[in-house]
């Protein structure tokens, strides 16, 4: 087990992996790798062209990589903490599936509105529901929330179902390319409102790791221990909602992100948030990141839906965690 001054030392290459990764997204091109190109645009040596593709495509494209892995990757690690459970993610306080709902009924209700909106605005408000649902007497419970969570998620998806039946071709064919997650969807505009949005979600996240360390040993635990158990609860779940719905509506449906990033960083840091958390934001940003240099190197001219990739990765690891906290197959 590594000493706290081993893991702020591993910590901190955590950036550089980042870093790696952005830079080679950046010279990922449609006629394959340009490892140069990065260094002539930060140079101020690009052609007119290539300042155009960096400034108006490669750039937004990692900006929405980061907002979207980061915002994920902290939303697991802070909802695994929460309910103390190694399969939990995201989607389990409603986010996701509020966020799809919301999309599709502007989708299918009003067209001439972005479904960014939409699924801003439903992502928080499922989230809220979950959060209101799962309160008993003594306070929101891991279990009532977790239950409150299976009714809205399962709300969601009959309302998406009929909004989906009543849609007309083009708002299908909307809500299919939204809910297969993309990095090419925003401009500079939605990147700002979504980062304005995450930023202050992240901070709370990380300000909470502490609180989530003791919260993660037992909730009677923690309250001996000083911490307000309700207020964290409330704090974390709240910013662990507005940092995935900001990560949804900007990109859409990334599945599996928020599950296996804080599982790899907690097999490297053991179960200290404090390490954990920061850990995440970095390698869910890399690990996105990387999953769309791998869309767009298998697809040059028309890159697969990054939500594919991280689908098709995160399976197998998923059915590995399962195995590994059931035992086997029985």
């Amino acid at each position: 087990m590594l000493s706290n001054n081993g893991k702020v030392a591993l910590l901190s290459a955590f950036p550089f992996l980042f870093f790696a990764a952005a830079y080679l997204s950046l010279a990922c091109t449609g006629d394959g790798f340009n490892f140069s190109a990065p260094l002539a645009f930060f140079a101020g040596d690009a052609s007119d062209v290539q300042r155009l593709v960096f400034s108006q495509i490669a750039l937004p494209r990692l900006a929405a990589a980061v907002i979207a892995g980061a915002g994920l990757a902290l939303a697991g690690g802070t909802t695994q903490s929460l309910f103390a459970n190694p399969l939990a993610d995201p989607s389990i306080i409603g986010v996701s599936a509020g966020a799809a709902l919301g999309a599709v009924a502007v989708l299918a209700a009003f067209p001439d509105i972005a479904p960014e909106l939409g699924a801003l605005c439903g992502g928080l408000a499922a989230a809220a529901a979950v959060y209101k649902l799962g309160e008993t007497q003594a306070g929101a419970s891991a279990v009532s929330t977790l239950l409150a969570g299976i009714a809205v998620n399962a709300f969601c998806a009959a309302m998406v179902g009929f909004f989906l039946y009543a849609a007309n071709d083009s708002g299908l064919r909307g809500y299919i390319f939204w809910s297969l997650g993309s990095l090419e969807r925003g401009g500079w505009r939605e990147i700002g409102a979504a980062a304005a949005l995450s930023a202050p979600a992240w901070i709370a996240i990380l300000l909470c790791a502490p609180s989530l360390n003791l919260i993660s040993a037992g909730r009677e635990r923690a309250f001996h221990s000083g911490a307000n158990v309700g207020l964290v609860r409330f704090v974390a779940m709240a910013a662990a909602a507005v940092a995935t719905a900001a990560a949804v509506a900007l990109c859409g449906i990334i599945g599996f992100l928020g599950l296996i990033v804080p599982h790899i960083a907690r097999a490297v840091f053991g179960a200290d948030n404090r390490f954990v958390l920061p850990a995440s934001a970095f390698l869910g940003a890399a690990v996105l990141t990387l999953a769309d240099v791998c869309a767009r190197a298998f697809s040059p001219a028309d890159p697969i839906p990054v939500g594919i990739i991280t689908a098709l990765l995160g399976c197998p690891f998923f059915l590995a965690i399962l195995r590994k906290n059931t035992g086997g197959w029985e």
